[in-house]
């Protein structure tokens, strides 16, 4: 039999203890957990005119216009045009991270867009709530080759990036996601 000296034995158990600390290290046995979305409608201590001017202020940064017909300043609703965020072979992809569409049917997306509604409500002297509705459209074309609009149930995500963003710029904090970053909605950082 092979006689074992006691310094070379010491050396493997200490390689071992060391490598096994390491690797436990680098193993993640729980799944991060979700930060919850804000409430929508979201409360701050500010007044509705403050909470309209940061969201138009976010708006400019991201280039997203106003219909100026269907927003209405005075009663705190803001009402962007159309914003067409995705075209081509990720369309659908993109659109099912944000909104529900009809099942039953295969579709060729080949656009999708959103609208946003902005409303800023005083609840008293000091107070307003900010609430933010977003619309989500994807276009396809039907077998006789016109192009439709097919409106989908959002599932929230856009509602709260956008709340987070004009929240955030209004009360002059980060209210990001951990882990990002950066200040977006969708591709626009400002």
């Amino acid at each position: 039999m092979c006689k074992i000296q006691a310094p070379a034995f010491f050396v493997a158990v200490l390689w071992v203890a060391l490598s096994a600390s390491a690797a436990h290290a680098q193993f993640t046995f729980d799944k991060p957990k979700a930060e919850p979305p804000l409430p929508n409608p979201y409360t701050m201590s500010v007044k509705r005119e403050q909470i309209l001017d940061a969201a138009r202020e976010v708006l400019k940064a991201c280039a997203i216009a106003l219909d100026e017909d269907l927003s209405r300043p005075a009663e705190g609703k803001l009402v962007t045009k159309p914003v067409v965020y995705s075209r081509g072979v990720t369309v659908k992809n993109d659109l099912e991270y944000l909104a529900t569409f009809p099942a039953g049917d295969v579709r060729n997306w080949s656009q999708g867009r959103y609208v946003l509604e902005i409303i800023a409500v005083p609840v008293d002297q000091k107070r307003s709530q900010l609430q933010i509705n977003a619309t989500i459209q994807g276009r396809v074309a039907d077998p006789n080759g016109s192009l439709n609009w097919i409106e989908g149930k959002s599932n929230g995500r856009l509602e709260d990036e956008v709340l987070r963003g004009m929240a955030g710029k209004t009360l002059g904090v980060d209210l990001t996601i951990k882990g990002k970053t950066q200040r977006r909605l969708l591709n626009c950082e400002y």
